[in-house]
């Protein structure tokens, strides 16, 4: 056994967070500063979500998935960044609507564009930067030491004194249409939108959108060593010491990554040499083998789908005596520390646990949203600077 030293990998981060569900959860006033619904809102730009669940679970909830679940939409364009300020669509997606937008192009080498909330995030080379005339400050690049400087803008489009006109922002227009002129491919999500609306008459059309449709992919695992899953693992590991406690939680990551790659090594049958791979499924005693499936998305996701998705999932009577897990990986804006995306799993009810809050729980629309516990892994990209 060789082992090999990245530099990189030692600098990545994985913050780890076990917490407790509320016993309600109002659909419409999200607990927002709580984990795992913080995390969830905290990751605007992803581009793949995969739900993790038993395939029985799954065969009970698809019906409700399909009915209540609207299947994420975006659009593929080519425009210039001067046409963000046009009239129709300064006011039609910026004032008064809410969009998301990403350009091309890889953060610490290339110009990169985000639009989120209001908020226009340049990172721009050191000479383009300074032909904009534009105030920003310098930004890490992730690159080589004798790499060029670079710089972050951020434009809050949404201040009453961003209006045509206006001394200031006629300096922003004046630095978009001499310098920003470059036309490049960007990804569209229009969060105000509805299917039944007529999306002919929308100014994005003036751009030829290529509109894309998330469809769900379904994997299946078949008979995979699952550990055992109950909510009364939460008990067990408010008493585990600090050791033994980040070892389980970086095993159970582990298990859901395996799953994730389809690795034989979790499978029931599966013999291979211990002098090859010495894995082993945490709680090996209390596992057993089952089928599990996985849905996967692809594209420009919002996290308020997402949020729907997972709510949906807990409000399904089913889930009372089943886990999930929601893995959710983003689109790179930061070169250094970026956010790549996080890991929610909830744990399912023990068979034993009285299930008296159902009914009252129907009346309100929130099934399933029992006070379970959950364990949440927020991963961070490690820095590619030389020390």
């Amino acid at each position: 056994m060789f082992e090999e030293v990245d530099d990189a990998s030692r600098r990545e981060k994985c913050f780890t967070t076990i917490a407790q569900l509320p016993a309600f959860i109002d659909p419409k006033q999200i607990p927002g500063k709580r984990l795992p619904f913080s995390t969830i809102q905290n990751h605007g730009f992803v581009h793949s979500v995969e739900v993790i669940l038993p395939k029985e679970f799954y065969s009970q909830i698809k019906p409700s998935l399909e009915s209540k679940l609207e299947k994420p939409r975006y659009a593929r364009v080519f425009m210039a960044p001067s046409a963000l300020l046009e009239h129709d669509f300064f006011n039609t997606y910026i004032k008064s609507g809410n969009i998301l937008m990403i350009s091309e192009g890889r953060s610490g080498s290339d110009n990169v564009f985000t639009l989120q909330d209001g908020v226009l995030r340049m990172e721009l080379g050191k000479e383009i930067y300074e032909r904009t005339g534009l105030t920003g400050k310098p930004c890490r690049s992730g690159g080589r030491k004798h790499a060029k400087e670079r710089f972050l803008v951020e434009l809050n489009l949404r201040l009453p004194s961003m209006l045509h006109g206006k001394k200031g922002f006629e300096r922003i227009v004046w630095a978009f249409t001499n310098v920003l002129t470059q036309s490049m491919a960007w990804l569209f999500h229009d969060l105000e939108s509805n299917p039944g609306q007529d999306e002919g008459t929308k100014p994005i059309n003036k751009v030829q959108p290529q509109l894309i449709t998330c469809e769900p992919q379904e994997i299946d695992h078949e008979q995979i060593v699952t550990p055992p899953f109950f909510n009364e693992k939460g008990k067990v590991l408010e008493k585990m010491s600090e050791g033994d406690l980040q070892e389980y939680c970086g095993s159970l990551s582990e298990w859901l990554a395996m799953v994730q790659m389809a690795s034989p090594r979790l499978s029931g049958e599966d013999d291979v040499d211990p002098y090859l791979s010495r894995y082993a499924v945490p709680d090996a005693d209390g596992s057993q083998a089952c089928d599990l499936m996985s849905l996967k998305w692809h594209g420009l996701i919002s996290s308020r789908w997402i949020m729907q998705l997972f709510l949906n999932l807990l409000q399904s009577k089913a889930s009372n005596l089943s886990w999930f897990a929601l893995a959710v990986a983003t689109l790179g804006k930061e070169a250094v520390e970026g956010r790549d995306g996080f890991t929610v799993m909830v744990l399912s009810r023990e068979p034993s646990e009285p299930k008296e809050a159902e009914e009252s729980q129907d009346i309100k629309g929130t099934s399933g949203s029992d006070g379970r516990m959950t364990l949440c892994w927020e991963l961070m990209g490690a820095s590619v600077t030389e020390p």
